[in-house]
């Protein structure tokens, strides 16, 4: 289809997308707040004849007398899912901005549409920008995406917002690299070490950790994550070798304390993982013991993540075994 907004199609049962390449003032307001969802429907293209403004559910646009009408729409707030039938059904897509002529089959082509609350209605929903601030082009992603090239976006994210949900991103395809399990937005993927570097993206309620055969598969505990990648032998000072284990009564990286958990995002994959990330690090199959130490909440270093960050916590007496 050709909007002039750029909408990729999908699916009315399941929506795994929608590219919508706008400029970076246009994604500052209308979709997240501000009151609740309008959107107004035009008979003729570019907001002209006769019009319907909707703010609610309208699951058959025949109750309007407005069936197969519409030309063009601007919306004012929120999300909108619009469908080719009554019902929601058939072919149906999620806009957030305003279409001033429809085409690409969509001409007097809806029926039905309704406002879209990813946070209250199940959905989960991450929004991925190509510029820092939540600026340039935009992806809606609301599914499994394990390639980043089917959507145009490979390699190119450098701000995000989790809309909905909890969500892991990816250095590369199918979930290999570095990943990150995410809740809350970015708006500077530096901060991450994943500018411009993310190129699969799943809801954790879908992931699958990666197969042994696949480049990214992690044999952690905890999915969507590489412990010891950022690591090698000799990064861990503070140690006391013996013939088959090494003693960390206080293990530093970098100079600093080694935080409790994989990342500063994730405050699952703690404790155990990391400790036994560290000792695999280090050429050690596991973490025999470990202990952790209230050092208050100064810069601390994250396994997962290959940089410092405040944290609630690091490791000590770590005793890695072969």
């Amino acid at each position: 289809m050709n909007l002039p907004k750029g909408i990729a199609a999908l699916g009315a049962a399941a929506l795994a997308f929608v590219f919508i390449p706008l400029d970076a003032e246009a994604q500052r307001g209308r979709p997240g707040g501000g009151g609740p969802p309008v959107i107004e429907f035009f008979e003729g293209p570019n907001y002209t004849g006769r019009s319907i403004r909707v703010d609610g559910d309208a699951p058959d646009f025949r109750r309007m007398n407005f069936n197969d009408m519409p030309s063009s729409f601007r919306i004012e707030r929120g999300y909108w899912e619009i469908c080719f039938d009554i019902n929601y059904r058939s072919r149906c897509q999620i806009f957030w901005e305003d279409a001033p002529q429809l085409t690409g089959g969509w001409n007097r082509q809806i029926s039905s549409a309704r406002p879209i609350d990813f946070r209250r209605g199940g959905r989960e929903a991450l929004m991925m920008f190509s510029e820092p601030n939540f600026g340039g082009e935009a992806r809606l992603i609301v599914a499994n995406t394990d390639n980043f090239n089917s959507i145009q976006f490979n390699d190119r994210a450098r701000s995000l917002r989790v809309l909905s949900g909890e969500w892991i991103v990816c250095q590369h395809a199918s979930f290999g690299g570095r990943c990150e399990t995410l809740r809350n937005e970015a708006s500077d993927l530096r901060r991450l070490g994943l500018d411009r570097e993310i190129s699969s993206a799943s809801p954790t309620s879908q992931y699958t950790p990666p197969g042994t055969g696949n480049p990214g598969y992690n044999p952690a505990p905890n999915p969507g994550y590489n412990p010891g990648s950022n690591l090698r032998p000799g990064s861990v000072f503070g140690g006391t070798r013996g013939a088959q284990s090494t003693y960390y009564a206080n293990p530093r990286i970098s100079g600093a304390p080694v935080a409790r958990c994989m990342s500063s995002f994730d405050q699952r994959a703690c404790d155990q993982v990391t400790a036994d990330a560290l000792c695999r690090g280090e050429g050690f199959r596991a973490a025999a013991y470990f202990a952790i130490t209230d050092q208050g909440r100064g810069n601390h270093y994250f396994i997962g993540q290959g940089r410092t960050a405040p944290s609630n916590g690091a490791l000590s007496d770590v005793l890695c075994i072969r």
